[in-house]
C-alpha cells in the first residue's frame, strides 16, 4: 500500500536538506530498507557510488514520509528511479 506517491517523494528527495548523519549512511539506509525490503540491500556500486533498490519498489512497500525524509537527510537520491548514494 503506498502511503506517498511519486511525485510526493521525489519532491522530498529533491529537497535542499541539512545532510548531517553519524555513522555510517549506508547502514542507515540499510536499516530503513530492511522494514520495507527485508530482502533487499546494496544492489549495485560504481567508483564512489552504491545503489539500492527501486524507488517504486519502496514506496509500494508502504513508505513513510517521514522515512523518506530520513533518507534524504543521511544523503541518498533517487538516481534513474533507482535509490543511490555517494560514498
Amino acid at each position: 500500500m503506498r502511503i506517498l506517491t511519486m511525485a510526493e517523494f521525489e519532491e522530498i528527495m529533491e529537497k535542499d536538506a541539512d545532510i548531517t548523519w553519524n555513522g555510517n549512511n549506508a547502514i542507515k539506509w540499510l536499516n530503513i530498507i530492511n522494514k520495507y525490503l527485508p530482502k533487499i540491500g546494496v544492489e549495485g556500486a560504481e567508483h564512489d557510488i552504491i545503489y539500492s533498490c527501486d524507488a517504486t519498489e519502496l514506496l509500494d512497500a508502504g513508505l513513510t514520509k517521514k522515512d523518506a525524509e530520513k533518507l534524504r537527510s543521511i544523503n541518498w537520491m533517487i538516481n534513474d528511479g533507482i535509490m543511490a548514494c555517494y560514498v
